[in-house]
This record gives structure tokens, sequence and C-alpha cells, in this order.
């Protein structure tokens, strides 16, 4: 039985990489959408490929750190499917270097995205949660959110916000049945990492933006009694 058909999930940075890995996933899960990017072409695109598997696609392009925005489109959400079952906080910016050569415009962008994008969707859409009792929140977060590494001290300061603020949500919401998880990947195929990686990659070995989407899956499918509140998924070998 597919217990997840026609609930509605809204996914942030869906336009390509993880986010859109995430679409195409719950819309084979019968998943209705409402998809968030700046790159209102590539959303477009996503939603005709999930909607070929049935889904109702909403799509939304601006800022997400922008809270009006996000306000009023999850508004429109609610008022055309009645409701918001899961929220995947999956967008996400980098600049790595170091970080004397860093500027505050480069972190702010960061914390704009990472950081206040998380918040504002999740303040959007936590009192219905709460409300009907029920709901998922998902932030993917990296492992750069636990560990350090040289040329990642900005978003790494972001990652490592997000966990903690993603640990202290688990624990606030979880007495109305609402689940907070965050996903924590190693090196992944996608523009983000590949393009701006301190070090050559090997597209080959590290991991895909579908594997990452198997394990949000994963925490979804779980009965509604059970929590993964963390998981760290690697390359197996990325040599």
């Amino acid at each position: 039985m597919n217990k997840l058909k026609d609930d509605i999930a809204v996914i942030t940075g869906a336009s390509r990489g993880i986010g859109r890995a995430i679409a195409l996933a719950f819309s084979e899960k019968g998943i209705n959408l409402a998809l968030f990017g700046r790159d209102k072409t590539k959303l477009s695109e996503v939603k005709e490929d999930c909607e070929k598997f049935g889904s109702n696609v909403l799509i939304f392009s601006g800022d997400v750190g922008n809270e009006q925005f996000v306000n009023s489109s999850i508004d429109e959400v609610m008022n055309i499917f009645g409701k918001i079952d899961h929220l995947i906080n999956n967008a996400g910016i980098a600049h790595f270097g170091k970080f004397t050569d860093s500027s505050l415009t480069e972190f702010k962008e960061q914390v704009n995205t990472n950081l206040y994008g998380v918040y504002n969707f999740t303040k959007a859409v936590l009192p219905d949660m709460i409300r009907k009792r029920s709901g998922s929140i998902i932030n993917i977060s990296s492992l750069a959110g636990k560990n350090g590494f040289v040329g990642g001290s900005l978003y790494a300061a972001t990652k490592h916000g997000l966990m903690g603020m993603t640990k202290c949500l688990m624990l606030e919401v979880r007495e109305h049945n609402i689940r907070v998880a965050s996903v924590c990947p190693g090196s992944v195929g996608t523009d983000l990492i590949l393009n701006t990686a301190l070090s050559p990659l090997n597209p080959e070995k590290i991991l895909s933006p579908s594997d990452v989407a198997e394990v949000v899956l994963s925490i979804l499918n779980l009965p509604p009694r059970a929590l993964i509140s963390e998981v760290e998924v690697r390359p197996t070998n990325p040599k």
C-alpha cells in the first residue's frame, strides 16, 4: 500500500539537483507538489516531468529568504490544496574558499538561503501541522553541518546552525505528532558541489541526487509513531 499517495509536499530548491530528484521521487508515489526555486524555466521543466506521473504541481519562483514571498505562496498552496503534509527544506547555496578571501556579502547570501529560508517556510507551515497534529519537516543539511573542512567556514557555519535549529524544533513539536529530521549528505553530484568543490571529484563515485531522495522517502515511509531524526549518508568509496 502506498500511504503517501495524495499527500501534499512543499519542496524548496526544486529546480535542479537534490530538490529535483526529491520532486520526481515524490511524484512517482502520487504526492502532489508545491515546488520553489529561483529559475522559473527549470521549475516549469520539473513540473512537466512530475505531472507525467499524475501529480498536481504548483510552482513558485522567488527568494526563500523573503518572508513576504514565502507567506503569500504558502497561503496560495493552502487555498488550492487545503493542507501541507510534508515540508522539504532543500534550498541551499555555498561559497567555498579561504576565510581571509571571503566577504560579508557571501556570508549573508548563505545565511539568507540556508537559514532564513528554512525559518520562513517552517514558520509558515507549522501552525496548520500543529492544528491537524501531523506533518513532516525534513531539512537537507550536510556533513558540513557536523564537521569542519578547509575552505568551508562560512558554509559550515550555516549548516551547523541548521542542525541546531532542526534538533531543537524536533524536540519542541514531537508532542504534536510532527516529525522533524535532518538529512546530512556527503559529496553529491550536483552543480553546487561539482562546480565549486575545493578538490576534484569523480561523479561516478560520489552520491547521486536520487540517493538522497531515497533517504527522504525512507523517513516518510516509516509508521507515524517512528522518527529517524538524523541521517548521515556518504559515498561508499569516493576514491
